[in-house]
């Protein structure tokens, strides 16, 4: 994500999000584990000419008493405005205390998504894969910018023997709160770096940014190939024909179904309006 591309957007007052100064989006990070996200955006040691500002982070770990992740976390950047709560706890009580922020940020938990506990895993019910909840609600809570999320791909297939399911769930949510999405999967090794590592990065912006409205008029095998943040990032060329679906109206009914018609998305999609489209791309590794 280019920061200096964002950090010049022109935020709606009527939704009260302003940077925290001029040239800063405020951010939290979800999951933060020891910071990844953090680096990424603020550099370490932080940078003064950073286009972004973390301002609130979580990172609890449920299955251990000493925190570890959390402990490296406060060592590396400080314990302010630093939570090592149970984010269900905190999204149910103490909401109140997650700032105003114009980037959510998060590599959520992929234990019930992963191929390695396909045989077991529980998908967007199951006891890591539920957390979606709470980053839902705390986007319906700020009405944030932008989100930007991190994943394993077979989030895109999840459950097994329901095809995409999870995934259409989770675009049902953002479109309710008027957000479009870009998802892309990303192999490191693909552009340069020694590990063979997939990833989903999901980014959705606001329909009250200008980039929400550049996608709306724009072409979408352009958008995709040539415009959008994710592509100046991890540039891609194709030949391919665009694919289009639409997202089932009702949430409850997704939810319920125990199959799905969705057809196998591409590396490269967007989502507007309920409508999602999908190209086969190839990675140009420059």
């Amino acid at each position: 994500m280019s920061g200096a591309e964002i950090t010049n957007e022109n935020h709606s007052n009527s939704i009260n999000r302003k940077p925290a100064t001029k040239n800063k989006l405020k951010v939290i990070e979800l999951f933060a584990g020891v910071g990844g996200f953090r680096i990424a955006l603020e550099g370490y040691p932080k940078k003064k000419e950073a286009d972004f500002e973390v301002v609130w982070s979580n990172q609890f770990e449920p299955r251990t008493k000493k925190q570890h992740a959390n402990i490296v976390y406060k060592n590396r950047f400080g314990s302010k405005h630093n939570s090592e709560e149970d984010i269900e706890h905190i999204v149910k009580n103490k909401m109140h205390c997650i700032p105003k922020h114009d980037l959510l940020v998060g590599g959520f938990p992929c234990q019930d998504f992963s191929i390695a506990n396909r045989s077991h895993n529980k998908g967007i019910e199951g006891k890591k894969g539920k957390l979606w909840w709470s980053i839902q609600a705390i986007l319906k809570a700020n009405q944030p910018s932008y989100i930007l999320l991190e994943n394993v791909d077979r989030l895109l297939t999840s459950l097994a023997g329901q095809n995409g399911k999870d995934f259409e769930v989770i675009l049902h949510c953002l479109n309710a709160i008027e957000f479009a999405v870009e998802w892309r999967v990303i192999n490191a090794a693909d552009y340069g770096f020694p590990q063979r590592r997939r990833r989903v990065f999901i980014l959705g912006f606001h329909k009250n940014t200008s980039l929400y409205r550049t996608l709306k008029t724009s072409k979408i095998s352009d958008w995709i190939t040539k415009t959008s943040i994710a592509t100046k990032a991890f540039p891609v060329d194709s030949n391919e024909q665009i694919k289009v679906g639409i997202l089932p109206t009702s949430i409850e009914n997704l939810l319920q179904k125990k199959d799905t018609n969705i057809f196998r998305l591409e590396k490269a999609r967007v989502m507007l309006h309920g409508a999602y489209c999908s190209l086969k791309v190839t990675p140009k590794n420059v």
